[in-house]
This record gives C-alpha cells, structure tokens and sequence, in this order.
C-alpha cells in the first residue's frame, strides 16, 4: 500500500490517500474503483472514528481511498463563550466544499498513474460529512464552485454518492443538556449566530436536488437522537422526483455516529448495531452491475 498526505489549500485542510500499487502477481491493467471518505463532526473536527478504520475496509475490498479532513476551527473553538467563538470560522460554507472538490482534482489528475476506474468516483460522508457529500453531488456542475476551485468541474464530478446518517438539515435549534446558546454546528458553516430560514434553506443540499445529481446510497437510524432519520427520507424523495437511481435503509437502532458500527470503530454497546454493520457488503452489491453490463465492477456478488 501506498500513503502520503496532501495539503489543501491554505487553511489546513489534508486528503489522506491508500493507493493500491502494481504488482505481478495481480493483473497488471487492472482498473481501481475510488471512495473518497468525508468524516463528520459538526463541521467544527473531523472524526477519526469515521477516517482511517473506514479507509481501510474499503482499501480491502480494492478501493483506491482518499480520506478528505476539511478544514475546521477544532471543537476547543466552541467550548468556550460565545464571545471567544471564531469571527469568521475556517469551516464557514463554501470552504469544505472548495476543499473537497479540490482534494477530488488530484485524483483525476493522477488517474492513469494511479490504475483508477473513472467509472467509480464515489464521494461517502458521515453526518456533517454527508452534508458536505451531498453539497458536492447537487452543486458540482455550477460555474460558481469551478470558478471558486480554478479547475473544470468534471474533474471533481462524484459518480456516486454515499450518505450516511447525513446531517442535511442545518440545526438553528439547540440543546440546552450542553449548555447551549447557539447551536455550533450552524455557527461554524454559517460564521453567524443567527440565521434566517431561507439562509439556512439555502445550506440544506435536499433543496438542490437535480437531474444532475449523482445515483445515491443512503442509510440512517430511526432511533438516531442527533441528526432526524427524516433528512435521509427526504434526501431519497427529492432522488425520487428525478428518477435518480438510489438505495436507502434504514435501520431501527442505533445511536448516532455509529460508524462500521461494530467494535472497530466504537464501544460494544453504545456503538454497535450487528444490522447496520452490514452497509459495506449493501452498498457494493449495489454499486455492482449484473454479470453482463459492460464496463462492470469488481463482482462483489459472486
């Protein structure tokens, strides 16, 4: 295996990459599909529980990986007064989007180099990180983002996208159990305290749903206390109303942020869900064309 790290752009933003190198003893054409991962974490850090683990597992099933840490401000940012908070934070939309769409140039740019099936650009995100995947599959093709990114924007188109547990509504609402004044989560994506409706309207990727938008793997909990399972509902609907292909479960427990939901990525019993484990295994047999579609996947579901 092959890793490095890259910065993106100028506030700290890093994509990991796990490349699968040559070898003889595997065929020497051989074509790697790409997941591109996005960790959550209320775009104020970046989940470890849902970055490396995660790269890994997909590594193994004969993915090339990139993990994509977009920049934030760090959760100590917002753990103190409301005063203290960021001005402007790091993390304040379009900067992750930016980001992530740069990290995505360099895997077009490199893809001979690096074996890659261009068929097979999935962008996966986890809460916070299924935002900012989401923002990617409906706004990728706006001359906006490729002015903002300086390149053309099919070098950064996801094929597929993956949501999980995506948090796309932007909560103004907060939880006074931690003290809140403010809900940190709107505060970092929008740099302010208050926000109206159609402000936060405009953050929420359902609403920008189109024919545009990648075909979409969704999955979620009905039980999940911290991001509503109605995001994912809505999500698949707006797919829906465009006939985009798309897929999504819904599990009936399991707390939020259960990522590979099992002991790899979380304690026993507060982050585990035997059902929900099984998202790798659902998602590539539907990413799997049938044995006789042209340009076909790796045959997950032999």
């Amino acid at each position: 295996m092959r890793y490095f790290e890259e910065q993106i752009g100028e506030n700290g933003a890093v994509a990991k990459f796990y490349l699968h190198e040559a070898n003889p003893e595997i065929d020497g054409d051989r074509l790697y599909p790409v997941m591109v991962l996005c960790p959550g974490g209320g775009y104020m850090f970046t989940s470890n529980r849902e970055s490396e683990m995660v790269a890994l597992q997909f590594f193994a099933k004969g993915f090339q990986v990139m993990v994509v840490h977009y920049a934030t401000e760090g959760v100590q940012a917002f753990n103190a007064e409301l005063a203290n908070w960021p001005d402007a934070p790091i993390s304040q939309y379009p900067n992750p989007l930016v980001e992530l769409a740069t990290a995505m140039t360099i895997l077009k740019e490199n893809a001979e180099e690096w074996s890659i099936n261009e068929e097979y650009i999935v962008v996966g995100g986890f809460s916070a990180g299924g935002n900012l995947a989401a923002q990617l599959g409906v706004h990728w093709h706006e001359e906006w983002l490729a002015q903002l990114v300086g390149k053309s924007n099919e070098l950064y188109r996801p094929t597929h996208l993956v949501l999980i547990y995506p948090a796309l509504t932007i909560p103004s609402t907060v939880r006074p159990e931690y003290g809140q004044s403010v809900n940190p989560m709107m505060y970092a994506i929008t740099g302010k305290a208050e926000n109206t409706e159609v402000e936060l309207a405009d953050l929420k990727p359902t609403n920008f749903v189109n024919d545009m938008t990648p075909p979409s793997f969704i999955w979620h909990t009905r039980e999940d206390d911290v991001v509503p399972v109605t995001d994912s509902i809505e999500f698949a609907l707006a797919l829906e109303q465009y006939k985009i292909p798309y897929e999504l479960h819904i599990f009936d427990k399991g707390k939020h942020g259960l990522s590979l939901a099992n002991i790899l990525t979380g304690r026993q019993t507060a982050n585990s869900n035997y059902q929900a484990s099984k998202w790798i295994d659902l998602l590539l047999e539907w990413l799997a064309p049938t044995k006789t579609a042209p340009n076909r996947f790796f045959d997950y579901t032999e």
